[in-house]
């Protein structure tokens, strides 16, 4: 990844005389999920972004793809601007990479910055539910008691995706509560390595009962709110960020192997 300085060489991937290695094409049946305008709100390159952001995560956009911004563009039936925009939008999230004079690219996986991510994510969600549940009134108890009683049944019949959303929201809204509101930057923090370890955790979920540990680790972080206590809640997060490392480390390492 360059330094951050992204010239519009790189994202239009124009360079007379370059041979240029063919981007990726999306599956002939596959249907967009966010351009559709009667579902979803939004601006249209929001649309595309979580458009794009959504065929990495679910390897429709397989790690090393090439991004051609005017084959995406015929692609998902936009212009463009939305596009160059997503692209930018991405870029700065750590999920696709530009490469001067050759364009946009997805990364491909990497062990190591896998452990990097949850190495930073068990120390700074540990802090930051401690601080949550030191802060926690009645009345934030009962909603979190609410968001925790939402994800039973999603765990058993809901998509993967849908329950991913909804029980990191159910975490990150415990951060919230303790968040210092002269100084968001822990919060930030935590979500950008949230979004960078997006491509990762999926892994961790393709081992069977993965979800059922998920819902029990949530279980018992509601219990030590309930109980006020914030360093049982500090461990909780950490142990099951953890497991995720510890789960998902070996699927990375072998899918690794297989593009080698």
């Amino acid at each position: 990844m360059n330094d951050g300085q992204i010239n519009n060489g790189d994202i239009d991937n124009v360079k007379r005389g370059r041979r240029w290695k063919e981007g990726v094409s999306l599956p002939s049946d596959y249907k967009t999920v966010f351009l559709e305008n009667n579902l979803q709100h939004g601006s249209v390159t929001d649309k595309v972004y979580y458009e794009l952001r959504h065929l990495i995560l679910n390897d429709i956009i397989p790690p090393g793809s090439w991004l051609r911004q005017d084959e995406l563009t015929s692609q998902l039936g936009v212009s463009k601007t939305p596009v160059r925009e997503a692209l930018r939008s991405l870029h700065r999230q750590g999920m696709i990479e530009f490469v001067p004079n050759y364009g946009a690219r997805v990364p491909n996986l990497s062990i190591e910055e896998f452990e990097e991510i949850y190495s930073f994510r068990k120390g700074i969600e540990g802090l930051a539910a401690r601080r949550g549940v030191q802060k926690l009134s009645f009345e934030k108890l009962n909603t979190l008691r609410s968001m925790y009683d939402a994800l039973i049944p999603l765990a058993k019949n809901s998509s993967l995706s849908e329950y991913l959303k909804e029980e990191w929201n159910y975490r990150y809204w415990l951060y919230k509560v303790g968040e210092r509101k002269q100084s968001p930057f822990l919060l930030l923090q935590i979500r950008e390595l949230r979004e960078r370890a997006e491509r990762y955790l999926r892994y961790a979920y393709t081992i069977e009962g993965a979800t059922k540990v998920s819902l029990a680790f949530h279980h018992e972080l509601l219990l030590a709110c309930e109980k006020g206590d914030p360093a049982s809640a500090e461990v909780i997060v950490q142990n099951a960020l953890n497991w995720t490392l510890e789960k998902a480390g070996p699927i990375i390492e072998n899918r690794l192997r297989q593009l080698d």
